[in-house]
């Protein structure tokens, strides 16, 4: 039963984004309103809908987060990927709004799964700061963690290899087992946590299975009909293709995780392979299997168009 003030609308950080916008629809599903954090409204025309205001403002700018969150109760937020210093500041910014404003729940979205003890990986630190910054606030808040989004294999590149190749090559050993979570499951773990105002935990959202690479491409085979075949890349591979495609020096940074993962097996498995077990304030939550998450993204378009279809 939701507990929240649904008289307010719920305020979306990064709406416009692919996160955001479905926690956006997926609020809209449960007949809440929302307020959408954008950058330009000329450019976030997918999130025009009835009980959908948008408001423009950005991370870097504290005035316009002010008025976002004017007369907002609970606020879901994200913050992008990006260096510590600035993930950071920015986290700051939002939260320091959300404080004046009176806003009285934030759902802190945070884009991995993270090592708790103190590391040195960039984006488990990164990952760290933000907390601290939500903790030294003091606005109830709950987190939400993911594992490994199945949202990869949707990447341009990956669909594109499972399509013609039948191949999923990720910078990650067929060995290492994964509990896959999805983009769609964690919204709704951290709507179903906002509308039952659950604050105060840390939730570390998987699939229902633990899966090597080749049992994932099995399901993965059988959702979309055909075979497909894992293919590990190598880290090196990884990052001169990341380096290609987004600029040099890119492909360290986003391949810092995948090399810490590789040299602590055990940080690994505690982070990604577990999976999903029932917790406080998640009563009912049940996580997608791959292969009805595939069936899924099949039906949806995903798979053959990239996005989503009437």
């Amino acid at each position: 039963m939701s507990v929240i003030d649904r008289s307010k609308p719920v305020l979306v950080f990064l709406a416009a984004g692919t996160q955001g916008e479905a926690v956006v629809h997926a609020a809209l599903a449960r007949g809440l309103s929302v307020r959408a954090l954008v950058r330009s409204r000329t450019r976030a025309s997918a999130l025009m809908a009835p009980n959908v205001e948008l408001a423009e403002g950005d991370l870097d700018d504290p005035v316009s987060l002010r008025a976002a969150c004017a007369g907002i109760h609970h606020a879901v937020l994200q913050v992008p990927l990006g260096s510590a210093e600035r993930m950071q500041a920015q986290a700051e910014n939002a939260l320091l709004a959300c404080k004046a404003a009176g806003v009285r729940s934030v759902i802190l979205r945070l884009a991995s799964a993270s090592r708790h003890a103190p590391c040195d990986e960039p984006s488990f630190v990164a990952n760290q700061r933000v907390q601290d910054v939500a903790q030294a606030c003091g606005l109830p808040f709950a987190i939400v963690r993911p594992t490994m989004y199945l949202e990869n294999l949707l990447k341009p590149s990956a669909r594109a290899e499972i399509l013609t190749e039948g191949v999923f090559a990720p910078p990650i050993p067929s060995s290492q087992r994964i509990a896959w979570t999805s983009v769609d499951d964690c919204v709704e773990a951290s709507l179903m946590l906002l509308e039952r105002d659950a604050m105060g935990g840390d939730h570390r959202i998987a699939g229902p299975e633990s899966l090597t690479g080749d049992e994932l491409v099995a399901r993965v085979g059988a959702g979309l009909g055909r075979i497909v075949r894992y293919r590990g890349q190598s880290l090196d591979a990884f990052e001169r293709d990341v380096d290609a495609a987004m600029g040099e020096g890119v492909g360290r940074r986003v391949a810092s995780k995948f090399r810490y993962f590789a040299a602590h097996p055990e940080d690994a498995d505690a982070i990604l392979a577990q999976p999903y077990a029932g917790e406080s304030g998640l009563e009912g939550f049940q996580p997608t299997d791959v292969e009805t998450w595939t069936r899924a993204a099949v039906a949806s378009g995903w798979f053959l168009h990239g996005h989503r279809v009437a």
